[in-house]
């Protein structure tokens, strides 16, 4: 066998081994900045959902000193939660609320896991504590009224919460405007 083919054979084997490697390396040496827009890209689409929660999660280890982490990390709460995936959106949005206590993030993690309970594991009882608790810690949020709102209605059918009556609004008017969406 010739040995220049032998040669650039094995530099071929070779390249197509390596190749994916430096990929590999390629995509971990992306900044801060280039992952995080390309994470939030990613999760507005059902079909790139998975690979923007990666990186996310990936943004999340690589950057821990990043200032948008709590927004990271309440990000990746959220789309677990679209994902309904609801035992890691609990745990991850009790991350934000304890890991950074004083950010924006936690006042919204903190009533989001409350609305979590609420419509989506039909949870009053947690719905409740949390939205109590929410209103208690943060009374002045632009979220509080819609807070004291669930409360108020917890346990209602939608047709029947005090804020519907309030405006005249009835069930066909409800269904009319979801269905509109």
């Amino acid at each position: 066998m010739n040995k220049n083919y032998v040669q650039k054979n094995s530099v071929i084997i070779l390249f197509l081994i390596y190749l994916p490697f430096t990929q590999l390396l390629i995509g971990c040496s992306k900044s801060a900045d280039d992952l995080y827009t390309e994470s939030i890209l990613l999760i507005k689409k059902d079909e790139t959902l998975e690979e923007g929660l990666k990186n996310l999660i990936q943004f999340e280890k690589k950057f821990p000193q990043d200032n948008r982490l709590p927004e990271v990390v309440l990000t990746i709460a959220t789309v677990y939660q679209r994902q309904e995936n609801f035992e890691e959106a609990i745990d991850t949005f009790e991350k934000v609320i304890e890991k950074y206590p004083e950010s924006q993030e936690a006042y919204k993690s903190k009533f989001l896991l409350g609305y979590l309970y609420y419509d989506e594991l039909n949870d009053s009882d947690n719905a409740r504590k949390l939205l109590e608790d929410f209103v208690k810690i943060y009374p002045d949020s632009e979220l509080t009224v819609s807070a004291k709102v669930l409360l108020q209605n917890i346990g209602l059918p939608v047709e029947k919460w005090s804020i519907v009556k309030e405006f005249g609004l009835n069930e066909s008017k409800i269904n009319d405007s979801q269905v509109s969406k």
